[in-house]
């Protein structure tokens, strides 16, 4: 499959393809640049602690398929930038990547969105590893993005790719032998450094457990640790997932690694995420204002 480099556009042809365009493929490209530096590590750490992208509209909404539906330019900053800007803080090793660099595989554009492949280089900690992410960017006409749709592309294979790599790192910072089961070691180190934020960060009102110990017992024995995919779930690692953000906002991200799961670390209703959008308006459109009933095709249902 032959990757285009996004620094390796030949600007002038964008600007000659898009001069009647708002906002311009130039404008749109040009987010897609300025992206490939930003969502990448160390500088995720600096827009992290902004809690506000500049490239959002205020009022954006954003989705990622492992995760959850963010709207506003604060926690779509905190989620996509403030999940990896703890990597490196500590010694306890990371059991989230961070991404290094970006190569886009594919691109589509149309009016006002882009439809982009992203193959994505991640530090995993114990190994460096190629990701794929599926992402549609709609912009407004000052060329910011007012909402977009990210797939992580074989999101349960890469977890059980990477899983058995952490097996010694993790048994030698636990103290626990080799032998020991890969999920059992993840949870530990997942509920280890998620009461740990939690006994630093969510004090007085914010408190979530009575205790470290209560914390760790619901951590590991009253969740499951879970899927990668499961990262907006009432899961382990859903928890894991936000306690990077706790140090931001304590008060609006505490409830998230409590037993609760505030409104992100839930249970959610199959049907009910693959039939409901969240978006205000479809990311592309059909030539001449033309509908999918116009087509004789059938319209999205939400009687599945």
């Amino acid at each position: 499959m032959k990757c285009v480099n996004m620094l390796a556009f030949a600007f002038s042809l964008l600007f000659a393809l898009s001069v009647s365009a708002t906002p311009s493929l130039v404008q749109m490209v040009g987010f897609l640049k300025q992206y490939n530096k930003d969502w990448s590590f160390p500088r995720v750490k600096e827009i992290a602690a902004s809690i506000n992208y500049t490239m959002f509209d205020p009022n954006v909404v954003g989705r990622v398929d492992i995760t959850n539906t963010f709207v506003g330019a604060e926690l779509n900053t905190e989620y996509l930038f403030g999940t990896a800007a703890q990597f490196g803080d500590d010694k306890n090793t990371s059991l989230i990547g961070v991404p290094l660099n970006q190569t886009i595989v594919e691109l589509v554009a149309q009016g006002n969105t882009i439809s982009v492949q992203l193959l994505v280089t991640f530090n995993w900690t114990v190994e460096i590893i190629p990701v794929q992410f599926n992402v549609m960017f709609m912009f407004n006409d000052e060329g910011k993005v007012i909402q977009y749709d990210a797939q992580l592309q074989h999101s349960s294979w890469l977890f059980q790719d990477i899983l058995p790599k952490f097996v010694p790192v993790l048994a030698k910072e636990l103290d626990l032998p080799e032998t020991t089961s890969p999920a059992v070691l993840v949870g530990k180190r997942a509920s280890f450094d998620i009461c740990s934020a939690h006994e630093q960060f969510c004090t007085g009102e914010n408190l979530q457990y009575n205790s470290t110990a209560e914390c760790v017992d619901f951590i590991e024995n009253k969740i499951p640790f879970g899927d990668v995919w499961q990262a907006g779930q009432n899961t382990g690692i859903c928890r894991y997932f936000h306690k990077a953000m706790v140090s931001l906002r304590p008060s609006v991200h505490c409830p998230h690694i409590g037993p609760t799961g505030g409104d992100m670390c839930v249970d959610r209703d199959y049907r009910q995420t693959v039939t409901e959008s969240p978006f205000p308006q479809p990311f592309f459109q059909l030539p001449g204002g033309l509908t999918l009933a116009d087509l004789n095709l059938p319209p999205p249902s939400d009687k599945l």
